[in-house]
């Protein structure tokens, strides 16, 4: 199945707007924040229709549709990170 007929599931709890937003600005904001984090693993992290395309150095790329697997295809693409790991949050906020 393609990732496009593969959008038409259950949301994830992780994809549900914040009470008030737009769903493609709240979608907006957790690719910004979460492509920081994927980034350190080498990955690129941008919104994708209703999706989060990930993009590794190689050129492969996977389809997420919440936080849990935005995770997951991390770990396939690029480096594998933790995204609770204080020292890589600690990096991030410093700008480094």
């Amino acid at each position: 199945m393609c990732g496009f007929c593969g959008s038409f599931s259950e949301r994830h709890w992780s994809a549900a707007p914040v009470s008030g937003a737009r769903p493609t600005l709240a979608r907006l904001n957790v690719a910004q924040i979460a492509g920081r984090l994927t980034a350190a693993g080498g990955v690129r992290l941008v919104a994708w229709g209703d999706r989060f395309q990930l993009t590794g150095r190689t050129g492969r790329t996977a389809l997420a549709a919440n936080l849990s697997e935005i995770w997951q295809a991390t770990d396939r693409l690029g480096k594998a990170i933790d995204p609770l790991d204080e020292a890589l949050l600690d990096r991030l906020e410093a700008g480094a």
